[in-house]
């Protein structure tokens, strides 16, 4: 063996325990940032819940109360968006270092996909970020994820059964709504709401392309996913706070067009997320009720107990003048359908 062959095995030991010790900073990095945002999460979760019910107590205070601690929950996420954020790139950079390194010591040319995968991390982080709506934030997380995966899927879990939600990649697609028994290794990162998993991110990883890189895709993917939740987390905690702005009882000083105005925006609101939960939650019973037109007889039981929601917390002068309960359900479950809600 010549020296040069030599060197050459020394500069490819190297380069591979470099490679390992980065992925495994990276990893450990990843790890502590999806534990400081799970923690940062139940804190605020805590924090709207003691907020809310200080509202039920003292209902004199109740709208100063509410928007103060909206404020400050509103920017702490923005800031633990923006750590995140700048937790991401330096990561990247950090990633982009140790290869430009391994690189100069092999006298070779770094390779060129690695900060393409950090520029495309923080992408898809902020599109999550820009998602307004559950259905949107999952349809983004898919796209996004697919660009590293492949073949990737969002099953929505509920009592150990999966649905599709969508998927990209796969070949057929699966259909909105369709059962889906995974194998028993199946690669999946869950996504988690109020502790509990509502979905999946499921993918196969193509092993056989020669650029791809499973150790960096997965990273990628748990980003995603992570991120999707805690942004789920903050779409349904921030709707559920602008809903407790919603009166309870009949308030004799309350007769300006302005606090009207509010009341119903705010019954509005409160409708359209009681039944975007119930077609998240229970696609496939949405799906088959609109084919069958039997809507009420399978969801009646759901529908009852949003129902209850409803009139607990919007005020009955509000209820009286419009029923934006039903209006929603005829929106969002029936597609226009009012038909579709009648008893059989």
């Amino acid at each position: 063996m010549t020296f040069d062959d030599q060197l050459r095995r020394v500069l490819d030991t190297l380069t591979a325990q470099l490679h390992d010790e980065v992925s495994r900073r990276a990893r450990t990095a990843l790890d502590e940032v999806a534990t400081a945002a799970q923690s940062d999460r139940d804190q605020a979760v805590a924090e709207i819940r003691r907020e809310h019910d200080a509202v039920i107590a003292a209902r004199d205070q109740h709208d100063q109360e509410v928007e103060r601690e909206r404020r400050a929950a509103q920017a702490d996420l923005e800031r633990e968006r923006q750590a995140a954020h700048a937790e991401l790139e330096r990561l990247a950079a950090e990633v982009e270092a140790g290869r430009a390194a391994a690189a100069i010591a092999e006298a070779a040319p770094p390779p060129a996909d690695l900060s393409a995968l950090g520029a495309r991390i923080v992408s898809g982080v902020r599109a999550i970020d820009d998602a307004r709506t559950l259905s949107e934030i999952l349809d983004t997380l898919v796209t996004w994820s697919a660009r590293e995966a492949f073949r990737v899927a969002v099953l929505l879990a509920s009592d150990g059964r999966y649905t599709s939600w969508r998927s990209a990649g796969f070949e057929p697609a699966f259909s909105r709504g369709e059962p889906v028994d995974l194998p028993p290794d199946a690669f999946t990162i869950p996504i988690a709401v109020g502790g509990e998993t509502v979905a999946v991110l499921y993918t196969e990883l193509d092993l056989d392309r020669p650029d791809f890189d499973p150790g960096f895709a997965a990273a990628a993917l748990e980003i995603f996913a992570v991120h999707a939740a805690r942004c789920l987390e903050s779409v349904t905690a921030f709707k559920a706070a602008r809903a407790a702005l919603v009166k309870t009882g009949n308030r004799a000083d309350e007769t300006t067009d302005d606090s009207t105005a509010e009341d119903e925006e705010a019954a509005r609101r409160y409708a359209r997320l009681l039944v975007s939960e119930i077609k998240l939650y229970h696609e496939p019973d949405v799906l088959a009720g609109q084919r069958e037109r039997d809507l009420a007889t399978r969801l009646g039981g759901e529908i009852a107990r949003a129902r209850v929601l409803y009139e607990q917390r919007v005020p009955a002068q509000v209820r009286k003048q419009t029923d934006y309960f039903h209006d929603e359900l005829v929106r969002t479950l029936a597609n226009g359908d009012s038909t579709l809600l009648q008893l059989t």
